[in-house]
């Protein structure tokens, strides 16, 4: 059977593929065996090759890619890029040289050169405030806002009705005409001051008209029946008594007359000057041809009403105009308001209340309070009322006082501040806020027993009262119930204790001390180590 003879290929072109030789079978009659394909040590090399490259195509930009992102993340450092200087980890902070002085509770022995360090030692003098009782009144400053006093509003109105409007009372405009000699002149506005006696306006009523001619009926009516009651009872004996009392009792009737028509005119706010002015049209009226000549030009001019101020002030509501027809006699035609004294309404928190009420008591219900506002100068003024009823959304109280304003220059509505200044409270010390060290939760002070001694006592107070340079603090014993802060559920590590009168706080230095006392505590506090056998 012949064996089967592998061919070697012809050289192929580069980069080409490898090719497989295959076998020829040889003719034969006998049986045929399949070829078995057959590699020669250069076939698998470039086999090999191919397979290489292949795989280096998809893995090779992988590699660079990964490579590039570990480069830019810093997580791979290039053999060649230069070594970058690892930060050295800054040094722990000392801890202050002090020591803890075992005989008193929370308290620190500090040398001098300590003190210096934190300042509480300087030229010479430890910073050290003795704690002192208030000699000085606390400000409480209150937001508020001005207004006018509906005490002091002037209502102008017509009490007859209906009533035309002739003509509205004008004052000088300068700005409008500015030169002119006279000035033009305007129509009054809101706004504009009026004086008392000044005009508003003027109006025309046929009611007033015809009350002011029932007026003269009466008069006229009464002149005559006086005399001729004055000439009958000159003549009495001749005369029987029926006529004069029939004489006397017209007099009366007309007398009646008159009063009720002066009446119903005073009662409309009609000027005495213009009910005298009907009394001397009587008067001067000499027949009666005259009368009937004059009657329709005086029915002209009595119907004729003016309004003038009852008093001074600036007009702050008008509601007419020219020929308009005035149907209601309840309407505001003017309002004037009176500027002095204004009205101030300021917010008082309710836990300020108490301080009032005392100050209140102390100076007989003559609170002076000092109100400021832009463009004018501080301006004293009393406290009238301080109200019961709380904002329960503010939780403030309104508190009503009154300002001077005689020159009118504040406006009502303007925004306010009023200082009230308080009495000190009761049970408290004064020290430098710089004293008090907060960390929101509690107030620490440093307590210096002896004066020859550099021992300082951490102790937790109760601040009832902060100001810009001092704050004020709880005097008086503390209960239980008000050891617990704001917030806590359980009874604190360090009880609140009361700060006397003549004590001796720490006024530097306050906040490394307290954090020095810390950490000497907890080095306190650590287990000691079991000894090695």
């Amino acid at each position: 059977m012949p064996t089967p003879v592998l061919d070697i290929p012809p050289k192929r072109a580069k980069n080409a593929g490898p090719v497989l030789n295959q076998t020829r079978p040889a003719a034969s009659n006998s049986k045929m065996v399949p070829p078995t394909p057959q590699l020669n040590k250069a076939g698998w090399m470039r086999v090999l090759l191919f397979r290489i490259r292949q795989t280096g195509r998809i893995v090779l930009p992988l590699l660079v890619i990964l490579m590039v992102f570990a480069v830019a993340f810093g997580a791979m450092k290039l053999p060649w890029a230069t070594p970058v200087m690892e930060k050295d980890n800054p040094p722990a902070k000392e801890s202050l040289a002090v020591e803890l002085v075992t005989a008193r509770p929370n308290s620190l022995l500090v040398p001098e050169d300590v003190r210096k360090s934190l300042g509480i030692h300087k030229g010479n003098v430890d910073q050290i405030a003795v704690a002192e009782k208030p000699g000085r009144t606390r400000p409480l400053v209150m937001p508020g806002s001005t207004a006018l006093d509906p005490a002091r509003l002037v209502r102008v109105r017509v009490r007859f009705a209906p009533a035309e409007v002739l003509e509205i009372g004008k004052i000088d405009d300068p700005h409008s005409s500015p030169g002119n000699i006279p000035p033009l002149r305007r129509e009054r506005q809101a706004g504009d001051p009026v004086k008392k006696g000044d005009l508003l306006a003027v109006l025309s009523s046929i009611d007033v008209g015809n009350k002011k001619n029932d007026l003269f009926d009466a008069l006229s009516q009464l002149r005559l029946n006086e005399k001729i009651l004055e000439r009958a009872e000159a003549q009495a004996a001749a005369l029987p008594e029926v006529f004069l009392l029939n004489a006397r009792h017209n007099v009366q009737a007309d007398r009646n007359a008159v009063s009720r028509a002066e009446n119903t005119l005073r009662t409309w706010a009609i000027p005495e000057e213009d009910i005298q002015a009907v009394r001397d049209e009587v008067k001067n009226t000499s027949g009666g041809q005259d009368k009937r000549a004059k009657e329709k030009d005086r029915l002209k001019q009595w119907a004729r009403v003016e309004l003038k101020a009852r008093d001074d002030g600036f007009i702050i509501e008008q509601n007419i105009a020219l020929h308009e027809t005035v149907v209601d006699n309840t309407t505001n035609l003017f309002q004037i308001a009176k500027v002095d004294p204004l009205i101030v309404l300021a917010a008082a928190a309710e836990d300020d209340l108490p301080a009032l009420q005392d100050l209140k008591s102390q100076t007989q219900n003559s609170i002076g309070w000092t109100v400021r506002t832009v463009g004018a100068k501080p301006i004293f003024g009393l406290i009238d009322d301080i109200g019961y009823l709380i904002d329960p959304n503010q939780h403030t109280a309104v508190v009503r006082g009154h300002i001077p304003n005689p020159k009118g220059l504040l406006r009502a509505g303007q925004f306010v501040t009023a200082t009230v200044d308080l009495l000190p409270p009761k049970d408290v010390v004064e020290v430098p806020i710089s004293a008090v060290v907060e960390d929101g939760k509690d107030s620490i002070v440093f307590v210096q027993a002896d004066a020859k001694r550099p021992i300082y006592t951490m102790r937790r107070v109760q601040v009832t009262n902060r100001f810009e340079q001092t704050a004020y603090v709880r005097s008086a014993p503390v209960t239980k119930d008000e050891e617990l802060a704001p917030g806590e559920d359980r009874q604190p590590s360090l009880p609140t204790e009361p700060l006397r009168e003549g004590e001796r706080v720490l006024t530097a230095g306050a906040l490394e001390l307290k954090t020095a006392l810390a950490n000497e505590l907890s080095e306190t506090a650590k287990p000691e180590e079991p000894k090695a056998l």
